[in-house]
């Protein structure tokens, strides 16, 4: 899957240049912390741009996009057979609730610059314990000493890794739109 950020942009913001035996290593790492948000934080394909069909069975004619942004609608069609619509916002509004396959073009052509930045985040954050050959969740750093080099880690507990705070992760939710459920009522 597509990193939102380069090898680098990272080298960039760390006034790094990674050599050309880093450069994959500094990549998968990226495309991982960009698989984190897009799957753990937004639960969303924001980047890159993709084009996908669905079944919707619209509710009062109204069928929600599922997927964020909304760039455009293809068609919508029932049973091969082009159906009028309407487009609010991100839903179309058709006159019936008979099942429709509904084709649209979603996402952004570049990342935005707020993933991007938050990919670098993870993946520096990460980079001193990888590099030690540690792993990814020994725990939060707690101290480096210089003399007889020496790295010292606390028990970070949900802070192991790659992860953003509560705070962070309500942020960039807020910021895309993303869901984190859905509440179904009746009457």
């Amino acid at each position: 899957m597509d990193a939102f950020a380069s090898y680098a942009d990272l080298g960039l913001l760390l006034n790094r240049t990674f050599t050309a035996d880093e450069q994959p290593w500094i990549t998968g790492l990226l495309e991982s912390a960009s698989a984190y948000l897009r799957d753990d934080v937004l639960g969303l394909q924001v980047y890159p741009q993709s084009t996908s069909t669905f079944t919707a069975y619209p509710d009062g004619g109204q069928v929600v996009i599922p997927n964020p942004p909304l760039v455009s609608i293809g068609a919508v069609t029932r049973d091969g057979v082009a159906v009028a619509y309407t487009q609010r916002d991100n839903s179309i509004w058709v006159d019936c609730d008979d099942p429709v396959d509904v084709t649209f073009t979603y996402g952004y052509l570049t990342p935005p610059d707020s993933l991007k930045r938050w990919a670098c985040v993870l993946v520096s954050q990460a980079l001193l314990t990888v590099e030690q050959g540690l792993g990814l969740t020994a725990g939060g750093l707690s101290s480096v000493a210089l003399d007889d080099f020496k790295v010292a880690f606390a028990d970070a507990g949900d802070l192991t890794g790659m992860t953003l705070s509560d705070r962070n992760i309500a942020l960039l939710r807020q910021q895309f739109g993303a869901r984190t459920g859905y509440v179904v009522t009746t009457r």
